[in-house]
């Protein structure tokens, strides 16, 4: 199991920007459902078909859901130097944010620094902090505004402990992928929902809970 969660806690995916983890979800559980689609949110939906079926039966709907997305930042703007400042996606700590490795969807990499700090007691906001691309100027920044960015923390096992990023909630898409795969028989529907944007408002959840 430790295998699949590196390979999901691993994986690109800030809110809006889900689509390399539904490539490494279906692949996993399409053999075990019924029925598998994508909704206008981006949430990936797979089904399992209950056995109350025909005249007078109707079992219930469930739906067991685990969101895809992480915290992250979006390019707002680039400096004339090539630096690029950012916004968040989501909660974040400006304080955890120093000398973090970041990367674009293309798998381009980054590092985060900061403006100078004159009184070290302090934390710079997110608008002093910037992304470093390698770039030299803004005509030469491989980077555009709206740009989406991931943390790069690698997974790390030590006996029962387990360390990575994006943990919430890429351990609930496990759970919800190793229950998908022993569930054999149900009277009802089940839905396994890997939802979208959960970072940003719980919006692909409050989505498929309507559908």
């Amino acid at each position: 199991m430790n295998k699949l969660i590196k390979k999901l806690v691993e994986a690109y995916g800030p809110s809006g920007f889900e689509d390399q983890m539904r490539d490494i979800i279906r692949p996993e559980i399409e053999k075990y459902v019924d029925e598998i689609t994508v909704d206008a949110m981006g949430n990936l939906i797979a089904r399992k078909n209950g056995s109350k079926k025909g005249k007078g039966k109707k079992g219930l709907k469930v739906m067991i859901a685990a969101h895809m997305d992480e915290i992250g930042l979006m390019v707002s703007h680039i400096t004339e130097d090539g630096f690029c400042r950012f916004t968040n996606i989501g909660g974040i700590y400006p304080h955890t944010l120093l000398g973090s490795r970041v990367q674009f969807a293309d798998g381009r990499i980054g590092i985060i620094y900061s403006d100078r700090i004159k009184d070290r007691s302090k934390v710079h906001g997110l608008d002093k902090h910037y992304i470093d691309v390698g770039a030299t100027s803004r005509e030469d920044c491989p980077v555009q505004v709206g740009d989406a960015v991931g943390f790069i923390r690698p997974f790390l096992a030590q006996g029962k402990r387990l360390s990575g990023k994006s943990m919430d909630d890429r351990i609930g898409c496990v759970v919800a992928i190793e229950a998908l795969k022993r569930l054999k028989k149900t009277p009802h529907d089940v839905y396994f929902v890997f939802s979208v944007q959960e970072e940003v408002g719980t919006r692909g959840a409050q989505a498929a809970a309507n559908m």
